[in-house]
């Protein structure tokens, strides 16, 4: 059963990758990040594999979405892998920019609130072998999301990337969380410059309470932690904290 209100919330310039670990833990993310979009007004976007996207639809379907209208009015705009990633046959980053800064815009001359994305990037392993391009690729959005009324997902499926891969994909990025199936409780990791933070929620409980904790880098120290009722709340105190370490 889909979610109907996200467990973590995102903002205008947040562009996260998520780690998952099956299709079902995928959903438990994804359909509340789009339904999130479309009640807030944003135009919504992305590429899929088309058994997502099949369940995508039903889901918001689901929660009383009107997913054909959603989709006639512009603003729910998915798309399968390959007609956004390769719309030559080749991936080319610099063009993939172009699209994404001129979409940003056209959805603000068209009253949309904001342009929210979501794109599942498995097919870099996939006969493709082009992580050396996803890598520099996900840099460039890193760079061009903040101060932009945009909002970015990137979706690896753990099982199918090498280690290494994974671990410059988290630094290519600010936010990170990691869609485990099996546990109760679903975090968000955070990163500053200086140090990083993580919050951790029960995804079952209906009104959840947060617990955060920051960590210093150098030298290897706790600065803070709390539990807060709500995620706005528990990120504005990790902001402050990160601030007063700065």
């Amino acid at each position: 059963m889909a979610q109907q209100t996200p467990l973590f919330r995102f903002k205008h310039g947040d562009h996260a990758c998520i780690f998952y670990r099956s299709d079902d833990s995928l959903m438990e993310v994804l359909t509340p990040y789009v339904a999130e979009g479309l009640v807030k007004g944003e135009r919504c976007f992305g590429a899929q594999k088309p058994d997502i996207l099949k369940r995508l639809y039903y889901d918001l379907r689901f929660l009383g979405i009107d997913v054909d209208r959603e989709i006639k009015r512009g603003a729910l705009d998915f798309h399968t892998e390959n007609e956004i990633y390769f719309p030559k046959g080749i991936f080319e980053p610099a063009l993939m920019m172009e699209m994404l800064l001129q979409s940003i815009e056209d959805s603000a001359q068209k009253g949309f609130t904001g342009f929210r994305t979501a794109g599942d990037l498995s097919w870099a392993v996939r006969g493709w072998n082009m992580c050396d391009q996803i890598l520099g690729y996900e840099d460039m959005v890193e760079k061009c999301y903040p101060g932009r009324a945009a909002t970015g997902i990137c979706q690896y499926p753990i099982a199918d990337f090498q280690p290494k891969v994974l671990e410059d994909v988290l630094r290519a990025h600010r936010l990170h969380l990691d869609a485990r199936p099996d546990q109760v409780y679903r975090s968000m990791h955070v990163k500053y410059g200086h140090c990083s933070a993580e919050i951790i929620a029960n995804k079952f409980d209906v009104n959840p309470y947060y617990y955060y904790v920051v960590e210093q880098h150098r030298p290897q120290e706790i600065m803070g932690w709390g539990i807060s009722p709500d995620f706005d709340s528990a990120t504005a105190h990790i902001d402050q904290i990160a601030r007063e370490c700065a």
